[in-house]
């Protein structure tokens, strides 16, 4: 039995385990600066310490990752009394996880036997040191370590963390079933949190005083002591604290048949537990949502809620809480018609209770694995798993396991045993009159519904003296920020005056660009308009006339006259189709063919992407190499002479090539005109691809290279440009 209730209430307890006894709490800020100044590992270890507190109130999936995140790094801090504080916080992080077999593992270990010199790190040992005893089951060895704790603080006199201390005996004497020195200590803990600054104390006690009414089955003043720790966390302002009196008041419901108020609660816990990023108390939440759609007959709902908790708690190694899973999701399957799913899980159950000897939870899958017999027809198993759970629980703590004097009667009566089914119906009717569980339903279900009414008025109240309060927060705040206001204006000044002076010197750069751009275009202009190459088409249009060739001068000319239109139109032009830039080539090589008498071809190959997806391409970047091709390459004196252009996407760029099988690079250079003559196009092609690789943030190249390497014969040329679409027409 005691382990049950330890389990259950670890969630609740450790939720702020180590962070509740200080003196008081830094801002995230605050701490987040302290972590930042520390000078030393020992400094840097105890900021990082600071922070997992703060978290454990307001985050714990940060608070979670924050201790993962030390654990890894733990060989930063080789100190053996660092060791020791990262050890206790990971034990903290195993019981409030629910890991309880690595926890007892750690505990016995590695903390069991060591000894530390600071008294708020001895208190947070003796607190994890209290629940390892309790987990044991060694009553006196943990109330030893309660009464050292009170020792301690006895000199120190700090009453919350004096309040924390007695509701840890409080649950120690409530784990043994001693009612009268259970609220005892429960009510020294509410005494010591009032004494206390730390109001969020008081909420804890009063949970931990509404427990023991729980356990000792007076629900109606358990809920009432709920209500009351809700209502003074949202004075506070402690919300999260809240999420545990939901779960309970749930629970409290479900004792008396309230389904629908459990459900209410359960759904507020949950909205308040997401937004607390509360993954533990979320699975406790998804578990208990199962157990109401169960009672409701949604048997999908039920089933796909234990999952989803079970799977969380698998995730944890919460073994306990695994267990719990099974035992309901024997329950579904026995709703279900499943027997075999029943069998099978109600036995996972019972042999993690069994081994760890939680009778009270034992007694109650027997009793359901005893109805499930019953249900089939297998009587004999039925009267030994019901026989089973009143061995394993002679004191009811839990109202479900009235139930089995019903079934035992049921049982009897199919059995023909008249006289113990009498018997076993007379214990149910004695059970009902002594106990005030189902006589007090109404007034339970009068509070959980009158609660649910009235906390929005609540709320709205809290809210307004909240709105007061900062209020008069703001007009302290405005006092002091009229002190930095004119430094502010200054700065503000002094930044605005640099942006805009930066933006005047980009502008200044843009400008020069843009102009730098319309003088390399003119220029280019200049360059594809090689008076040489007009004045050589103009001298094969007069041979053609001499000859009295009208045919081939008039083809001459058309194609001549529409490439100047072109190049005159394109030129100032960033960018134009690729379909334009082929008709250009075109008509450009076949001006200069005519011109050579066709002692040469040429080959223009675009890829059907490009041409689909509307490319664009700077104008004439490649004329200036095709001009050289010709000029240089003596492709009019090569046999076979050949120029082939070809252009594809290539990673998400575009690259151009234009390969001819003239003479070559070295012995181009060789004849007087090569030497004599300056590249110009190709310095100005270079700036062009590097003035577009600063435009786009890229990276084009031009390179040259011999198309024969052995004969070094033939010139390939590489143009690489970023790859552009025309959107607005496509």
């Amino acid at each position: 039995m005691m382990k049950r209730f330890l389990l259950l209430v670890l969630s609740c307890v450790l939720f702020v385990f180590s962070n509740v006894a200080q003196s008081g709490l830094k801002s995230l800020n605050q701490l987040n600066n302290q972590l930042a100044e520390a000078k030393s590992a020992t400094e840097q270890l105890d900021a990082k310490i600071e922070l997992i507190d703060f978290y454990a109130q307001v985050d714990p999936r940060k608070w979670k990752m924050s201790i993962q995140e030390l654990i890894v790094i733990r060989k930063r801090y080789p100190e053996r009394e660092s060791q020791q504080k990262i050890d206790i916080i990971f034990a903290e992080y195993l019981l409030k996880s629910g890991n309880i077999e690595r926890f007892k593992q750690v505990f016995s270990t590695k903390l069991s036997t060591i000894v530390v010199r600071s008294r708020e790190v001895l208190f947070r040992l003796n607190r994890i040191r209290f629940e390892y005893e309790l987990a044991l089951e060694n009553w006196q060895g943990a109330k030893k370590t309660a009464d050292s704790s009170l020792l301690l603080l006895r000199k120190k006199r700090n009453n919350a963390q004096s309040s924390l201390i007695y509701q840890d005996i409080s649950r120690l004497y409530m784990s043994r079933s001693i009612r009268d020195s259970a609220f005892w200590a429960s009510d020294r803990a509410i005494s010591f949190a009032k004494r206390s600054q730390k109001r969020e104390i008081l909420v804890q006690a009063l949970q931990n005083q509404a427990r023991n009414y729980g356990y000792f089955l007076d629900l109606e003043s358990a809920v009432q002591k709920e209500l009351q720790a809700i209502r003074l966390a949202e004075e506070l302002d402690v919300d999260h604290l809240k999420i545990h009196s939901f779960i309970e008041i749930a629970l409290y419901s479900s004792y008396v048949g309230n389904w629908t108020e459990a459900l209410g609660y359960l759904k507020r816990a949950l909205q308040l537990a997401r937004e607390f990023h509360d993954d533990r108390s979320i699975a406790i939440i998804e578990l208990n949502f199962s157990k109401v759609y169960l009672h409701q007959n949604q048997v999908t709902l039920a089933f796909y809620h234990v999952r989803k908790a079970q799977r969380s708690f698998l995730q944890e190694k919460d073994l306990y809480h695994v267990a719990q899973c099974a035992h309901s999701i024997g329950n579904i399957a026995t709703v279900k018609g499943d027997v075999v799913l029943a069998k099978t899980s109600y036995e996972q159950a019972i042999s993690f209770f069994k081994n760890e000897k939680m009778e009270a939870d034992l007694a109650e899958v027997y009793q359901d694995f005893g109805q499930l017999c019953l249900q089939i027809g297998d009587l004999s198993k039925a009267k030994y798993y019901l026989e089973l759970s009143i061995k394993s629980d002679n004191i009811v703590h839990s109202i479900s396991l009235i139930d089995r004097y019903k079934l035992l009667s049921m049982l009897s009566m199919k059995n023909g045993d008249l006289r113990k089914a009498l018997k076993f119906q007379n214990d149910y009717i004695q059970f009902l009159e002594s106990n005030s569980i189902k006589r007090n339903d109404s007034k339970i279900a009068e509070l959980t519904s009158s609660n649910l009414r009235e906390e929005r008025e609540r709320l709205i109240e809290v809210q307004q003296r909240r709105i007061e309060k900062e209020k008069k927060e703001q007009e302290i705040l405005k006092l002091q920020n009229d002190r930095v206001l004119y430094i502010s204006l200054i700065i503000i000044f002094a930044i605005v005056f640099s942006l805009v002076i930066l933006i005047l010197r980009m502008k200044q750069v843009r400008s020069r660009q843009e102009q730098r751009e319309a003088e390399l275009s003119q220029t280019l202009l200049r360059t594809q308009m090689n008076p040489h190459f007009v004045f050589n088409a103009m001298s094969v249009i007069q041979s053609y006339i001499y000859e009295n060739n009208p045919e081939k001068s008039s083809q001459f000319l058309v194609n001549f006259s529409r490439l100047m239109r072109l190049i005159l139109e394109n030129s100032p032009k960033e960018f134009i189709p690729i379909e334009l830039e082929l008709e250009i080539l075109d008509k450009y090589l076949s001006t200069q063919k005519m011109r050579f008498e066709n002692r040469f071809s040429y080959v223009l190959n675009v890829s059907e992407d490009l041409l689909s997806n509307k490319a664009m391409v700077p104008p004439m970047i490649t004329q200036p190499f095709i001009e050289n091709a010709i000029e240089h390459g003596q492709l009019h004196t090569v046999k076979g002479g050949e120029i082939i252009v070809e252009m594809k996407e290539v990673s998400g760029k575009l690259e151009i090539t234009i390969s001819d099988n003239g003479v070559g690079r070295k012995k181009s250079a060789q004849t007087k005109k090569i030497r004599t003559h300056k590249s110009m196009a190709i310095d100005i092609t270079r700036e062009r691809i590097e003035i577009l690789n600063k435009k786009y943030k890229f990276s084009g190249s031009l390179t040259f290279s011999d198309l024969d390497d052995k004969k070094e014969q033939g010139t390939l040329v590489s143009i690489v440009l970023p790859l552009k679409y025309d959107t607005e027409n496509f």
